[in-house]
């Protein structure tokens, strides 16, 4: 029990069954209204969670928590509470709105703040005294999202300036190659185009790198096809249309076999089987290993059994997966090669 409100609760433990005050929530509402005011916030905080853990469509106890987490700065927490409450159509709508609002502007969401106000207005929710006060805070967004777009498009030149200096990606270093990614993930990549699908295409450049242009590309939305090599495979491509890595069907169709194998029996293990086959989804993407998904899952499964025990473990896998394991073996193999190229990189 919460030391702070444990004279408020009197549990008497009967089987599962905890008996509480009388009145227990109203008691808890005051108390918290008292540490409000005394600028007690944490414990105000507090005191009104438990209370809204009784009763969360009481208005008087949501605000109290909503000033509560405003006073503590838990902007984010606070705005979910904001959400929730407007959603819900608990405690004063222009009351909740205007704290709404200010949460957002301490959080910098200009963008909601604008969108919010604007809609206040077309319903014609603004009270005629507030309306000055609204439309100077609609202008202060307003002229805030200028202000970041100009930023943006000044670092975003600044930026384009820096990489047209040089070769975008020839003869440079890892850690280089990083740096030059990360400056094109914040900026529109479409003038490196040529360069980009270059890099792409050539069998020799890093998948780990590749991974990262197409995800950008992706990001980005981009609709023309390009080639991608990776491991001896070749496709043409539309980054936009390609799915989320954790989406990515090869990913998917061997977690889901390993989880079921693994889950209750051997948890650390899966694990494991996680880590290798997040890190080598991400150097393959898009393409896909050649074996089915069983002889793949067995073949993760053997693999991180050999880094935790040291013991070789195809056999087993095999019969495990119900797989053959000659499949199994060719597989490992296969993942051995890709271990060997992912870790100076990731």
């Amino acid at each position: 029990m919460n030391g702070e409100a444990e004279w408020l609760m009197n549990e008497r433990k009967d089987g599962n069954n905890v008996v509480l005050f009388p009145n227990l929530h109203h008691r808890l509402v005051t108390k918290g209204t008292e540490a409000l005011e005394n600028k007690q916030y944490k414990q105000a905080a507090g005191l009104f969670s438990q209370a809204r853990e009784l009763d969360q469509e009481h208005a008087e106890g949501n605000v109290g928590l909503l000033v509560s987490l405003i006073e503590l700065q838990d902007y984010k927490e606070a705005k979910q509470l904001c959400k929730e409450l407007l959603h819900r159509g608990i405690g004063d709508y222009f009351q909740i709105t205007n704290m709404y609002l200010m949460v957002l502007v301490q959080l910098g969401e200009h963008e909601e703040i604008v969108e919010m106000i604007e809609l206040l207005f077309q319903e014609h929710q603004i009270p005629f005294d507030k309306m000055e006060q609204f439309e100077q805070m609609l202008s202060f967004s307003k002229r805030a999202l200028e202000e970041r777009d100009i930023e943006a498009e000044q670092h975003e030149s600044q930026l384009k300036q820096k990489l047209q200096q040089e070769p975008l990606f020839n003869g440079k270093n890892e850690q280089q190659l990083l740096n030059t990614i990360n400056m094109l993930s914040q900026m529109n990549v479409r003038p490196f185009i040529d360069d980009i699908q270059q890099f792409l295409q050539e069998e020799e450049n890093h998948p780990f790198f590749k991974t990262m242009l197409l995800n950008i590309l992706k990001e980005q939305d981009y609709i023309q096809a390009v080639e991608v090599r990776k491991f001896s495979q070749v496709s043409s491509l539309i980054p936009a249309h390609l799915p989320n890595l954790k989406e990515y069907p090869f990913f998917k169709k061997v977690w889901d076999l390993a989880e079921q194998k693994l889950a209750q029996r051997n948890p650390s293990l899966l694990e494991m089987v996680h880590s290798l086959l997040e890190r080598h989804s991400f150097l393959l993407y898009p393409f896909e290993l050649e074996w089915d998904g069983a002889a793949i899952a067995a073949a993760y499964h053997a693999l991180a059994e050999q880094y935790m025990t040291g013991e070789d473990f195809c056999e087993r896998s095999a019969l495990i997966y119900e797989t053959e394991e000659q499949a199994v073996k060719e597989c490992l193999d296969y993942l051995k090669e890709i271990e060997a190229i992912s870790y100076p990189i990731i």
